[in-house]
């Protein structure tokens, strides 16, 4: 085989791993919101969250072959889970609330400059790219999800339309409707520092939609079928 071939194919498997674990990171997201939608604000379940999400940092970190990032990510991850841990068990409700909120901010904070970083390295534009974006934009709304849980836990009245401290579920739904700019007007700010955040979302809601994701859909090109293989040089002799 020769040495373009050889390239060729080390450059197709890379793709391809990387598509697998952009997927990877897809499905595990939806299962963050699963979890988060379903199971409430059951306390035992908050370090399950936070686990999750730290299980999928470390293996993104894995997947792409980074090893010191990947012990500082499952470093990370033991001390978020262990602080949630020690929240849901001695601490209050707004206490379990605030560190689960950090805890997550934080991590969420390292998938997106994992996922920048690689598709900020990457050459081309393909399904990869396509897939990598879009676990950006749900672990945007998740950031912003967990921003308002952590404001949410020390201001009272953060959120109006919600009985008290609101729910996971509640900071999640009103971070989608934001960030897409829904707005169905159920739950709004309460307070100034609910508005600067929910300003700030839908801003960056519409920009990553009209500029990142319109540029990378536009840009993106089916690769062409590969055509018949070439066969190996040689002299010409029997």
């Amino acid at each position: 085989m020769s040495s373009s071939r050889r390239g060729v194919a080390l450059a197709e498997r890379s793709a391809a791993e990387r598509s697998r674990a952009f997927w990877r990171l897809l499905i595990g997201i939806l299962l963050v919101y699963a979890l988060i939608v379903i199971a409430g604000d059951l306390r035992f379940l908050a370090p399950v969250r936070v686990a999750l999400l730290g299980a999928l940092v470390v293996m993104d970190q894995h997947a792409r072959q980074r090893r010191k990032a990947q012990v500082g990510a499952v470093v990370l991850t033991v001390a978020a889970v262990t602080t949630t841990v020690i929240a849901a068990v001695a601490g209050s409700t707004r206490v379990l609330a605030g560190v689960q909120g950090v805890a997550t901010t934080v991590l969420v904070v390292v998938a997106i400059a994992s996922i920048i970083r690689t598709l900020r390295s990457w050459p081309g534009i393909d399904l990869a790219t396509v897939i990598g974006v879009l676990d950006v934009y749900l672990l945007l709304a998740l950031l912003f999800a967990s921003t308002h849980q952590t404001f949410s836990a020390f201001q009272t009245g953060y959120l109006n339309g919600v009985d008290g401290l609101p729910s996971s579920s509640d900071d999640l739904y009103f971070s989608v409707i934001t960030l897409t700019t829904v707005g169905f007007g159920d739950i709004t700010p309460g307070t100034e520092l609910a508005r600067t955040v929910t300003i700030t979302e839908a801003l960056v809601g519409q920009l990553y939609l009209v500029s990142i994701v319109a540029g990378v859909v536009s840009g993106w090109r089916r690769q062409p079928p590969p055509g018949p293989a070439e066969p190996d040089g040689g002299d010409g002799s029997l």
